[in-house]
């Protein structure tokens, strides 16, 4: 076999990004039917009508929703890590790194790039990736507002319409739920837990399950919830397990990375006082699941967790 050396590689890349940008007449005839965006980075994009090989790494919930499967999909680690609450509408989807190499983006073959973030574009520079397809950046008030980015990509993709029939949809299912839960929990508090490496971590009640939990079900926080700053980064929160013994949930959506049985845990002094043990209203979900996301079929996944175990549904 021959050795490719790093300089031969460069050489093949640039060839390679020079192919993707150089097909002249191919690429007049499509800015014919483009319209021009100015994305969340200031970028002027010219984005094809119908396009039919997108990638959109960590925006395949939006994507779907919307209709459309990507043609690779968000990945650490060759797959390690992915979007697993996803799996059944990405099956024989490739998965790509998260960092986007230019390589495997050409081999991808795509004809539109979406992004949540210029930080997004880890393998090379944003022109790079705009020689192999328009590429559009969010804009920043999407990141923690999944109404926001379908919204968005909507936009890019042509069907606002769809979009904002989805938010509405999403609204009326929630009042529903929320009605029915508001009558079986009342005033009751409730808390989202993640063990993982032997760690617990806590939802912060404005990101992933916390804003299904806290904001669209409008549930009362347990205390470690509430007592979060305002200006926290984190979506989850490293626990203590003297802060775990005083939490005052009465429901507990525990996220059990660690494999171990909940009845096992339970058996620990650290929740011998915790009202939702005593109650038996501790509730494991799966921990390949929604709760560690955001979006419309991340956070119907998790409201359907929940009426599950509440309300029996």
């Amino acid at each position: 076999m021959k050795k490719i050396y790093p300089y031969m590689s460069g050489i093949l890349l640039t060839v390679a990004l020079t192919s993707a940008c150089g097909n002249g007449s191919a690429d007049s005839d499509a800015s014919e039917s483009a319209q021009t965006l100015t994305d969340g980075a200031g970028n002027e994009v010219n984005v094809p009508d119908s396009p039919e090989r997108i990638i959109a790494p960590y925006l395949e919930d939006p994507l779907l929703t919307l209709g459309e499967t990507p043609v690779v999909q968000w990945s650490v680690m060759n797959g390690s890590s992915h979007q697993a609450y996803l799996e059944e509408s990405l099956t024989d989807i490739p998965f790509i790194d998260f960092e986007l190499p230019l390589e495997s983006v050409i081999e991808a073959d795509p004809d539109l790039i979406i992004v949540p973030d210029s930080a997004s574009l880890g393998g090379g520079e944003y022109n790079q990736y705009d020689q192999i397809a328009p590429t559009y950046v969010l804009s920043s008030d999407t990141e923690n507002d999944w109404r926001a980015a379908l919204l968005e990509v909507g936009e890019v993709l042509g069907e606002e319409q769809a979009a904002n029939e989805t938010i509405e949809e999403y609204e009326a299912h929630v009042n529903e739920v929320r009605e029915e839960l508001m009558s079986e929990v009342g005033s009751d508090k409730v808390a989202a837990l993640w063990l993982t490496n032997g760690t617990y971590f806590i939802v912060a009640p404005s990101v992933a399950s916390g804003t299904v939990l806290f904001d669209d079900l409008d549930l009362e926080p347990a205390n470690a919830i509430a007592n979060i700053p305002a200006d926290a980064e984190a979506h989850w929160n490293e626990l203590s397990r003297e802060a775990l013994a005083e939490l005052d949930a009465d429901y507990i959506f525990l996220v059990n990375s660690d494999g171990e049985s909940s009845e096992a845990l339970m058996t620990e002094d650290v929740w011998s006082n915790i009202p939702a043990v005593d109650q038996d209203q501790v509730f494991e979900v799966d921990p390949d699941g929604s709760w560690l996301y955001n979006g419309y079929q991340a956070n119907r996944q998790t409201i359907d967790d929940v009426a599950a175990h509440i309300l029996g549904e």
